[in-house]
């Protein structure tokens, strides 16, 4: 069952993973792998940021999934998750991105 969050804000948090410019390899529970199968399923994802105490009630979307999403061109079948607006340049736009910035932990600068 898939469980539906409120839209996002417009603008991903400072210590989103989607974004080009948070901590490299940090990426809380998940791996590089689990966050690119999530991203690109059909699940909303929740904003780290609005989760109270391991809780959903209250979760926003996450706006940094929601940008990608748009930048990959991926179009989850369900409407209620969130997608887009485009920015390429602060937030990922390619699965290879993601996966090398988090992976090398910063070592493209």
């Amino acid at each position: 069952m898939v469980r539906i969050l409120p839209l996002p804000t417009n603008k991903p948090c400072d210590e989103c993973p989607w974004r080009r410019e948070p901590l490299p390899g940090w990426l809380g529970p998940y791996t590089v792998d689990d966050w690119l199968a999530l991203v690109h399923s059909d699940e909303p994802i929740a904003c780290h940021k609005s989760l109270k105490e391991e809780s959903w009630n209250g979760a926003l979307q996450c706006s940094g999934a929601a940008i990608y999403r748009a930048n990959v061109g991926k179009l989850p079948r369900n409407k209620e998750i969130a997608i887009g607006p485009k920015d390429k340049d602060s937030v990922f736009s390619t699965p290879m991105e993601f996966m090398k910035y988090h992976s090398n932990r910063g070592n493209l600068k």
